[in-house]
């Protein structure tokens, strides 16, 4: 039958729309998370100073902090591909394509 064939297919597109805004919408967040520890270096290093008279704590905490959410922000998976979003090979690059299949990271706001 005709008709169940197009429904299963335009519930299928469905689906993978909504998978598609959940895993783009996952790597944007964790994009907003790096930028986000990147800038507040600068306001970190100032308390950091203020209250320990050296940077050295600051810096090593805001660098543990940097290390692990520059992880967590590497290791998000295309929604489209499976592969890693912004790795490829030895490779990373926090692009806003995909290295893999160029989807772009804001792509289900155009849908």
């Amino acid at each position: 039958m005709p008709g169940n064939g197009v429904a299963a297919d335009s519930e299928c597109q469905a689906v993978d729309n909504a998978a598609l805004k959940r895993g783009l919408k996952s790597i944007r967040r964790r994009r907003w998370c790096l930028w986000l520890i990147i800038l507040a270096y600068l306001p970190l290093m100032g308390i950091a100073i203020k209250m320990f008279n050296g940077v050295l704590v600051g810096f090593l905490f805001w660098l543990v902090i940097m290390f692990a959410i520059a992880f967590f922000a590497a290791l998000a998976r295309c929604p489209r591909c499976g592969n890693y979003f912004h790795m490829k090979d030895m490779t990373l690059l926090y692009l806003r394509k995909c290295l893999h299949c160029q989807l772009h990271v804001s792509a289900d706001k155009r849908l």
